[in-house]
């Protein structure tokens, strides 16, 4: 298999995710930023997490084209561009960096994702903050083990099928979607993404490694929640 960009998932992301707890991820970067002034926000998406950010520099980064202009329009105060995180360059630092919804899960491998690690240090200025979160290893077990799902709106149905990869802890998303165009026909499109996620002593390793010092680490967005066995995502908190 071979995985694809967001194209057709990033017209229809905002729909099909309408019960996305972007308020839950906000409480959490809100609670640690402190008086961060610029924020780079990694796999930025459609642009929900930055545009309701109240700081002065927002950069928005995400490999997919279409996901890019779509945050353009939807959020037209903030910058975005289309930036890979394994070898972004960009030439400027943030106090604040963000990867929310999974976003270090579609770095292809450790080697990929260290990679990502060791942008985000050399982009972040000192004192700074980077916030992520992961799938948890029971997510990857259990929820994406040759799991099927499927969801419908009014011009809408997709399903979406996983499979476990070759790779511990990682998963391979079949989606297929039929989408109503002007003429009242369902149209088909198919796209393929992976996924893998390490545990979490991996992370903290990868992290103390990279020269991060960890703030906290905790389960389904509880900042007060130590890591727990069974949960669906980690978060951490690192800081410069």
């Amino acid at each position: 298999m071979e995985a694809s960009e967001y194209k057709t998932f990033a017209k229809v992301y905002d729909i099909l995710n309408y019960d996305m707890p972007y308020n839950l991820w906000l409480d959490i970067i809100n609670e640690v930023k402190g008086n961060a002034q610029s924020v780079l926000d990694i796999g930025a998406g459609t642009g929900e997490i930055l545009k309701s950010l109240k700081v002065k520099r927002k950069l928005g980064i995400d490999n997919s084209q279409e996901m890019v202009n779509i945050a353009h329009v939807n959020d037209p105060d903030s910058e975005y561009r289309v930036h890979d995180m394994v070898t972004m360059d960009l030439n400027e630092s943030f106090e604040l960096i963000t990867a929310t919804a999974d976003v270090l899960n579609y770095a292809p491998s450790e080697e990929a994702f260290t990679a990502v690690l060791k942008n985000v240090y050399n982009h972040l200025a000192e004192g700074g903050v980077f916030v992520f979160d992961v799938h948890t290893e029971h997510k990857m077990q259990n929820d994406f083990n040759f799991e099927l799902y499927s969801d419908s709106t009014e011009d809408i149905f997709y399903t979406w099928q996983t499979i476990p990869g070759e790779q511990e802890l990682s998963v391979w998303h079949e989606m297929t979607f039929f989408i109503r165009n002007s003429a009242n026909l369902y149209e088909k499109h198919e796209e393929t993404h992976y996924q893998q996620t390490y545990k979490h002593s991996e992370i903290l390793k990868i992290a103390n490694d990279t020269g991060f010092i960890i703030d906290k680490s905790f389960s389904d967005f509880d900042i007060n929640n130590v890591i727990t066995e069974v949960a669906e995502r980690n978060f951490y908190v690192l800081k410069k």
